[in-house]
């Protein structure tokens, strides 16, 4: 499984699509990252990625879960260590299903009278 990172800078629309196109071809991926607006960045392109993947010919969603580990960190030139919460958003694909879209994700069809 493909590990993407995401940090405050992050492009959305870049790693939106990079969710798309891994969910496309392997059915899941995970994004790696540290502090909010790293979560803020990851989360704004998890919905950008249901977009671009409600749009494909079949339409497919995602789930994600979030999983938080502590890592320990030391600087090079000190004994320092530092303790750091890294979130892991795992992504995988699931069926569409208009019942538990919201409501822009769900196509309209034009109904003719």
């Amino acid at each position: 499984m493909t590990t993407l990172k995401a940090s405050g800078n992050t492009q959305i629309q870049k790693l939106a699509g990079a969710i798309a196109g891994n969910i496309r071809q392997e059915g899941a991926v995970q994004i790696s990252l540290v502090g909010a607006s790293a979560l803020n960045q990851a989360i704004k392109a998890c919905i950008v990625a249901r977009r671009f993947l409600k749009d494909d010919p079949t339409p497919s969603d995602i789930a994600v879960q979030p999983e938080f580990l502590m890592q320990n960190f030391s600087e090079p030139s000190s004994e320092d260590s530092r303790e750091v919460t890294t979130i892991m958003l795992h992504i995988k694909k699931v069926d569409f299903d208009p019942e538990h879209a919201v409501s822009s994700d769900v196509p309209h069809h034009e109904e003719t009278l």
